[in-house]
């Protein structure tokens, strides 16, 4: 196939030159390439090459009516011409063939078409022996190329590679926050800086719009943004409506944490006492002390308290594996009966 060519280059031990090579000599022939053999006998790949491409090249039988003599059933595998002898092992052994045919090559090839029609009877092969046995002969431990032979005889070019699943919204916030649901949680006290003050835009219709005057200074306050500068009631409600110059009101700061996440703190949750405007607790650039209450994984974003009383507030933090649980009740004990001792002492 045509638009197959280009892919041909990135076969391990080719390249765009050896690749554009090969397919010259293929279209020029007109003999097909009928084995991996081939590439050595017809197109006289190196030596070199031809064991780094070859496990990587398949020649599909399916095709043909019938297997002719110079063809191989393991071609169509990705298991290296190296290791044919010891697939043709594994065939024979796993259908009792007689140890005595292994040198008939009729018997090879017929229990290599026997063996991939059902190849469930690889399954109760001892490889581990099999392994055992190739150390005997000299070679270095083999357990995994077997294994990997006869997985590869059961399912022929089979990707083995998970599914791809996408990322859920808490996976692509870990990864992209450089943290986990262990080390970054409801409830966990972090340093942050301000770097924003939040604030609602007013809008056309905003209902409920009251300026305040000062009856000190005389002048006017808008409601929204808590400008009190304006001479004339009219200023504040063409700074309003006309001018759109008004920022709108503050209903929080916007933080960053140490790790880069962004966060929230509302008004509300500045501190116990009532906070009317942002401005007058919290400054820019200021650090600042809070706590996580809840994590938008889809936004990437926290929302926290800097609240006293949520600060002091002890979280259910759950244990590790190496917490001491015995230590720390042992330790509990110890400094409640120093209180009691302590109490005593001074009573007397």
């Amino acid at each position: 196939h045509f638009h197959y060519n280009s892919m041909v280059q990135f076969v391990c031990g080719f390249g765009p030159r050896k690749a554009d090579a090969l397919l010259k000599l293929i279209k020029q022939s007109n003999d097909p390439l009928e084995s991996r053999a081939g590439l050595v006998t017809q197109f006289h790949i190196g030596g070199c090459v031809f064991l780094n491409c070859t496990g990587f090249i398949k020649i599909d039988h399916t095709r043909d009516d019938s297997l002719n003599e110079n063809s191989e059933l393991l071609d169509s595998t990705r298991i290296h011409p190296e290791t044919y002898v010891w697939a043709q092992k594994m065939a024979i052994d796993a259908l009792d063939y007689n140890d005595d045919d292994d040198g008939d090559s009729n018997v090879k090839q017929r229990a290599l078409e026997d063996i991939l029609e059902d190849p469930d009877k690889l399954k109760d092969l001892d490889l581990i022996a099999f392994a055992i046995e190739l150390e005997r002969q000299g070679f270095p431990d083999k357990r995994i190329t077997l294994y990997d032979i006869r997985d590869e005889l059961i399912n022929r070019f089979t990707d083995k590679r998970t599914p791809y699943q996408p990322l859920t919204d808490e996976e692509r916030f870990y990864l992209l926050s450089n943290e986990s649901a262990e080390t970054f949680k409801v409830g966990l006290v972090v340093q942050c800086k301000v770097f924003d003050i939040a604030r609602r835009k007013p809008k056309g219709d905003e209902p409920d719009i009251q300026p305040k005057r000062n009856e000190e200074t005389g002048m006017w306050q808008c409601p929204l943004c808590l400008r009190d500068n304006f001479p004339e009631l009219s200023e504040i409600w063409n700074h309003f409506d006309t001018s759109g110059s008004c920022p709108g009101q503050a209903v929080g700061v916007r933080v960053r944490l140490d790790n880069g996440i962004t966060g929230f703190i509302p008004t509300k949750n500045i501190s116990d006492s009532k906070v009317a405007n942002p401005e007058e607790r919290i400054k820019i650039n200021q650090q600042i002390i809070a706590k996580v209450t809840r994590i938008l994984y889809d936004k990437s974003t926290v929302d926290l308290t800097c609240k006293t009383s949520d600060l002091n507030a002890v979280s259910a933090v759950a244990k590790d594996v190496f917490y001491d649980t015995e230590a720390a009740e042992k330790l509990k004990k110890e400094k409640e009966e120093e209180e009691e001792e302590e109490e005593e002492e001074e009573e007397e």
